[in-house]
């Protein structure tokens, strides 16, 4: 993506719930993914998901609305019927700008298994992301920090997986992936140095072939 395209904020919003909800949920278990595709049960078409929260027997599907008006019965009518069609567990709708008091009304038969969210722009913001967080970790991605408008775009947000393991001449590493949901630049933390690294740069041979092979 280049650094000087405005990015929509509609698309900014997804960053940042897809941000909150990885950090909360990805585990060994569940793994969360954004821009998702799955295929209805019955239109047998290609729905897409904002953002999918899957684990091993059930999955959660997560939907983003960024609106100037509170979102409507129409829209919550129609994540309903994406819910069904792909056999969901779960459903969650997160706007920006709250929901009408009908639409709030026409999930009470679902009971838990539909949520509505109300989380305004500023608290996304505010609960998505640290500038250092983890120790020497941080949730903003190097490759393409330098490039946005402070104070009107979300710089690059990494989505963190820990905990990795890797056999290198017959010893094993830990090291952590980091991939920007901006950019998509993947960024290592080396255990062994105890330093960041883009796929484009390296501090010692273990961090190469880690850029190299994830």
């Amino acid at each position: 993506m280049g650094q000087g395209k405005e990015v929509p904020e509609w698309r900014q919003y997804e960053w940042l719930i897809s941000k909150i909800y990885h950090d909360k949920y990805s585990s060994i278990e569940t793994t969360v993914l954004k821009n998702t595709r799955l295929i209805g049960e019955y239109s047998e078409g290609s729905r897409e998901i904002d953002v999918l929260v899957k684990a091993t027997n059930e999955f959660t599907l997560v939907e983003c609305k960024h609106y100037s008006r509170p979102v409507d019965l129409k829209e919550v009518e129609s994540f309903l019927s994406m819910y069904s069609d792909v056999k969901a567990q779960y459903g969650v709708m997160v706007s920006s700008s709250g929901f009408t008091k009908s639409a709030t009304k026409r999930i009470r038969e679902f009971g838990h298994r539909i949520t509505l969210e109300h989380l305004d722009w500023e608290s996304a913001f505010i609960n998505s992301f640290e500038e250092i967080s983890y120790g020497r970790i941080s949730d903003i991605c190097s490759a393409c920090f330098s490039g946005r408008r402070i104070g009107r775009e979300v710089p690059g947000l990494l989505c963190w997986e820990h905990g990795l393991a890797v056999k290198y001449f017959d010893k094993l590493y830990l090291f952590s992936l980091g991939t920007c949901l901006k950019c998509g630049t993947k960024t290592v933390y080396c255990d062994s140095c105890g330093l960041l690294n883009s796929s484009s740069e390296s501090c010692c041979e273990f961090s190469k072939v880690i850029s190299q092979n994830f």
